[in-house]
């Protein structure tokens, strides 16, 4: 699956558009983006996984993509992540997933699935100040940049990218940038 735009119409109906085939409505027949999306959520989010089962509770028989509680889990992850309609880069690109903003009124303290389903953590844990290497390295700074910016050594940073990349079991640096947005790092 190449790319994936989602959108949340003001009538509340999801709308998908796949590469350069015109934008659809999404049902539960649309069984190649439901089981796609259902398995990104299973293989990376486990979190929100285990909790959109616990609040949908799907049943066993038949293709999951037909069960109307798989369709809600994939429809409420959808628009708690990527309901805004930016173009700017594909929700779901590969493997990758683009997360968004999505303005909801329960943001915040008023939710309590912050973190689970709405903006899911991945199981691979950095350390605040690898995060903020790994947040810099994301948008496009080097090394000496990163250094200069956090006022640490180059070396310190390039140890600490040498860390995040055992972490995230990327091959080399630039796959590091691949990974986090795989797994919303």
């Amino acid at each position: 699956m190449e790319a994936i735009e989602f959108r949340v119409s003001p009538d509340g109906e999801v709308y998908f558009k796949e590469g350069n085939k015109p934008e659809r409505r999404l049902t539960r027949f649309e069984k190649t983006v439901c089981v796609h999306v259902l398995g990104l959520i299973h293989d990376k989010f486990p979190g929100a996984w285990a909790r959109l089962k616990t609040i949908y509770k799907p049943k066993s028989n038949g293709p999951a993509h037909m069960d109307p509680a798989c369709f809600a889990m994939i429809d409420r992850f959808i628009r708690c992540n990527f309901g805004e309609h930016d173009l700017l880069t594909p929700d779901i690109e590969h493997e990758i997933l683009h997360f968004e903003e999505v303005r909801c009124p329960l943001r915040g303290k008023y939710c309590p699935d912050e973190g689970v389903i709405c903006k899911p953590q991945s199981l691979i844990k950095l350390s605040p100040a690898e995060r903020e290497v790994a947040n810099l390295y994301l948008y496009g700074e080097t090394f000496d940049e990163i250094a200069r910016q956090l006022g640490k050594s180059p070396q310190t940073v390039k140890a600490q990218l040498h860390s995040i990349k055992k972490k995230t079991g990327a091959k080399n640096c630039r796959e590091i940038i691949k990974v986090m947005r795989m797994h919303n790092i």
